[in-house]
């Protein structure tokens, strides 16, 4: 019996070994692909549970994360067309699409392939940006700024090659951060500064030329109104003169009298400041009106 025991145990054992050599187990965030004498086998085993295979040497497995990764790319300078300089970062959403692909590609580690997609995004980073100018990543006008544009571009590009090459699905791709070199951030405020100069000197030349419409349709209403004026001021001369032409004929009745009142006029149009005069009243004309024999005569 006690031999009996030790074989039963022994049995239990190597049960558990043969099942342990021969199963392993898929997760539901796993993709497992087998390798028979150390080459892929079948298709990829994306199906959570227990799965069977020979034990080594005849087969072993390779279990691979089909979750979604983030790779950040290190930031350094991209010049564009027109000679700038540019910082960019950007990140990738990416995971394994076709693990046999993948690991063919990268068989030791997954590290090697995310170098190789970090090389693919810089070699495509810098081939893009190099077609695009400045204006079209800082710029004060929106519509110049062409970056989720550029980033499409560059997600096409990437993905395609990864792809095709390595297995591996883009899910997403953008620029995480956008700056300037110190050595180029003073001409570029420099240029800045000038654009918006010309743009404010456009403006003041927009301005005084309509101001100088405006000047110039008030002199138009001015020299109207002053025409219109004009006009009736000669009007009212005309008839001014009409009715002083009917009374010179009355003063031609009475000659003395338009003379007097004359005189008067006149005498009236002399002392209108204040004035001192020491003059013969009775001999000097127009003042002799002063004179009492004078009023009286004329007064008769």
């Amino acid at each position: 019996m006690k031999n009996f025991g030790t074989i039963v145990a022994a049995m239990f054992v190597t049960a558990v070994l043969v099942l342990y050599m021969c199963t392993f187990q898929v997760r539901f965030t796993e993709v497992a692909i087998k390798k028979t004498w150390g080459k892929t086998t079948g298709t990829a085993i994306d199906e959570p549970g227990l799965q069977f295979k020979w034990p080594r040497p005849i087969q072993d497995v390779v279990v691979y994360d089909k979750r979604i990764r983030t790779l950040e790319d290190r930031t350094e300078e991209t010049r564009t067309v027109d000679g700038k300089n540019l910082l960019i970062t950007t990140f990738t959403l990416w995971r394994i699409e076709d693990p046999i692909k993948f690991h063919t590609n990268f068989p030791d580690s997954v590290e090697d392939g995310i170098k190789k997609l970090r090389t693919t995004i810089v070699t495509h980073k810098h081939a893009i940006v190099g077609e695009r100018t400045f204006g079209e990543f800082v710029s004060t006008d929106p519509s110049k700024r062409k970056i989720r544009e550029i980033e499409q571009e560059l997600q096409a590009a990437i993905a395609k090659d990864a792809h095709e090459e390595y297995g591996i699905e883009i899910v997403d791709f953008g620029v995480r951060k956008l700056g300037l070199p110190e050595t180029v951030t003073t001409d570029i405020f420099r240029s800045m500064k000038a654009d918006q100069d010309r743009l404010a000197s456009r403006y003041v030349a927009e301005g005084d030329a309509k101001a100088g419409n405006i000047l110039a349709d008030a002199e138009a209403t001015k020299d109207r109104i002053m025409a219109a004026a004009e006009e009736r001021v000669a009007e009212i001369l005309r008839e001014a003169q009409e009715v002083v032409g009917g009374y010179y004929k009355e003063f031609d009745k009475h000659p003395e009298l338009r003379i007097f009142l004359d005189k008067l006029r006149t005498a009236r149009e002399a002392l209108k400041e204040r004035t001192t005069l020491i003059i013969d009243a009775a001999k000097e004309s127009p003042f002799d009106v002063f004179d009492k024999d004078v009023r009286d005569r004329l007064g008769k």
